[in-house]
């Protein structure tokens, strides 16, 4: 099952057939946990993978940051975080356009402030892992904050956090 289809969006008319064996796998273990962490969980991984893959490309180092994420914020083993993060990368370079919105809308619905605002300085670690979050990375960040019910202030608060790996605040190499 994808991670798409687990949220309950995109991709119904694609056979089980067709899914790559990482969308196959994740779904068995997805199945494996209770519903609603199960789709915490899938969300949670999409949104991470959608900043990484931001700027038409995700890194091994951003890939790890999300598998680690995935471990410390919605505590799941290191097999199954790999997996996951996979399956996201995937799952995000595939989707529809209504799908980052769609996700994301799930995440608000499912969590309150707290868990929203770590989503956040999640996705700006992830962002950060390649030590420079581009404007892109950092726009999809806060389209994200848009879609989950963060305000501004606590988005410009969470990105001081990250200020040295900023793109837009570092120098130019011809002013180095």
């Amino acid at each position: 099952m994808s991670l798409l289809r687990f949220l309950g969006i995109g991709g119904a008319s694609q056979s089980r057939e067709s899914e790559p064996v990482s969308l196959a796998e994740i779904g068995a273990k997805l199945d494996a946990l209770p519903p609603e962490e199960a789709r915490f969980v899938a969300a949670f991984s999409y949104l991470l993978a959608r900043v990484a893959a931001a700027d038409l490309r995700t890194d091994d180092v951003e890939r790890d940051s999300i598998a680690s994420r995935l471990e410390s914020f919605a505590d799941i083993d290191h097999d199954l975080a790999e997996i996951l993060a996979d399956t996201a990368i995937q799952a995000v370079t595939t989707h529809e356009a209504s799908d980052d919105h769609l996700v994301a809308r799930a995440f608000r619905e499912m969590t309150e402030k707290p868990e929203r605002i770590r989503l956040l300085r999640c996705l700006y670690a992830v962002a950060a892992a390649d030590k420079n979050i581009s404007t892109v990375e950092d726009n999809e960040i806060y389209e994200v904050a848009r879609a989950i019910g963060v305000g501004h202030p606590d988005v410009v608060s969470l990105r001081l956090e990250f200020k040295e790996f900023l793109a837009t605040l570092k120098r130019l190499p011809s002013e180095r």
